[in-house]
């Protein structure tokens, strides 16, 4: 489940793309629909050194944001993971956002809830 509120909006479930899902021993990436396209889609990231990515768009608007352990955050949550379970969930406050179409920043908050079996 993917919501964003603020420069722009979601409010949708995004489905994961297996495909486009990986891990590699050192970083796992989970991505939610198909990155630039224009429906909602999401990219999740993790580092072996606790880093937590998050990309949220919906065609040219996006937005980043993350953990850095160590550094403050504007996004909090947790993810836990079983052998055949990853889920979490993340809320960002006042993440930036850009519009290709106006040239312009703005602000959104992300709330981003998901799930990913194998």
């Amino acid at each position: 489940k993917v919501k964003v509120s603020g420069t722009f909006t979601i409010d949708e479930e995004v489905q994961l793309n297996k495909q486009a899902s990986i891990g590699d021993g050192e970083m796992t990436w989970l991505q939610y629909g198909a990155s630039g396209a224009a429906e909602p889609n999401a990219l999740i990231t993790f580092t072996e050194t606790k880093e937590v990515g998050i990309i949220v768009a919906r065609g040219k608007l996006t937005s980043t944001a993350g953990i850095t352990p160590g550094e403050k955050s504007l996004c909090t949550g947790k993810v836990e993971v079983t052998p055949k379970l990853i889920s979490g969930h993340y809320t960002c406050r006042g993440a930036s956002s850009y519009d290709p179409a106006t040239s312009k920043m703005g602000k959104v908050d992300i709330d981003v809830t998901f799930t990913a079996k194998s």
